[in-house]
């Protein structure tokens, strides 16, 4: 099983937080006050992290995983999940597949849209990129990307330093691979993409909305692809209000 970090223990709801690839569990920094009032499970991917001694294989396998720690820890054997770029392709796979275990979602800038050109240069650009992991120089290159605050750097670079081969490689095209295309009609979900997303990204979240009749879509201004510490009292208002509607 995962390793993973539980807050609010004595709390009867449950948040589970997924995040996106390339960073761990402390990107949900400015979240942990959700603690307050939930019982909250906070977890690295396979691959990264805690959890760097697992190499992540797929989507389906995580999704699987995260049915067992909601075995484990929720009382009602549901919970609310929350998944941010593969996170969010994560979560929207245990709706398809596991959706009696789910009693809200959010989805934070979940690519669906399937690129299988890009696949084919998955391999040779990882090949490529490997010899650079370890160095600070590229590091804070790929750091700038995921427009993570400053502060955090140390955190990336030590975790980068764990990720392998056959993770990045998994990660990238089943990232690349997704397609949720199939009606969820009565769930409640939040789904958010940043204004200053990709065109692709946008286009990602309406086609998601259309498949889940009881979802509402929002785009937050000033937002690129990390919301929850790029707006973090905006997102966590938002995710408050949606946890306090009544269902």
């Amino acid at each position: 099983m995962l390793k993973y970090a539980v807050e609010g223990q004595q709390n009867e709801r449950l948040l589970v937080f997924v995040n996106g690839a390339g960073v761990s569990k402390w990107m949900w920094r400015y979240q942990k006050s959700f603690a307050a009032e939930y019982k909250c499970i906070f977890f690295d991917l396979p691959g990264h992290g805690d959890n760097s001694n697992i190499d992540f294989s797929s989507i389906e396998e995580v999704s699987h995983q995260i049915t067992q720690l909601i075995e484990k820890e929720s009382i009602s054997g549901q919970a609310v999940v929350i998944g941010h770029s593969i996170g969010a392709q994560i979560t929207l796979d245990l709706m398809k597949s596991y959706r009696n275990y789910l009693t809200k979602a959010v989805i934070i800038s979940g690519l669906n849209h399937p690129l299988k050109t890009l696949r084919r240069l998955v391999k040779p650009t990882i090949a490529l990129s490997m010899p650079l992991i370890k160095s600070k120089s590229f590091a804070k290159m790929q750091f700038k990307q995921f427009g993570l605050p400053q502060i955090w750097f140390e955190d990336y670079y030590q975790d980068s330093l764990k990720i392998s081969r056959t993770t990045l490689t998994n990660i990238s095209l089943s990232n690349l691979s997704f397609d949720f295309s199939q009606t969820v009609a009565d769930l409640p979900v939040l789904i958010l993409v940043g204004e200053q997303e990709k065109s692709i990204m946008k286009k990602s979240a309406y086609k998601t909305a259309s498949f889940l009749p009881n979802s509402q879509l929002l785009m937050i201004k000033s937002a690129g692809h990390g919301i929850p510490y790029e707006q973090p009292e905006q997102f966590n208002d938002l995710l408050n209000g949606f946890l306090d509607l009544i269902i």
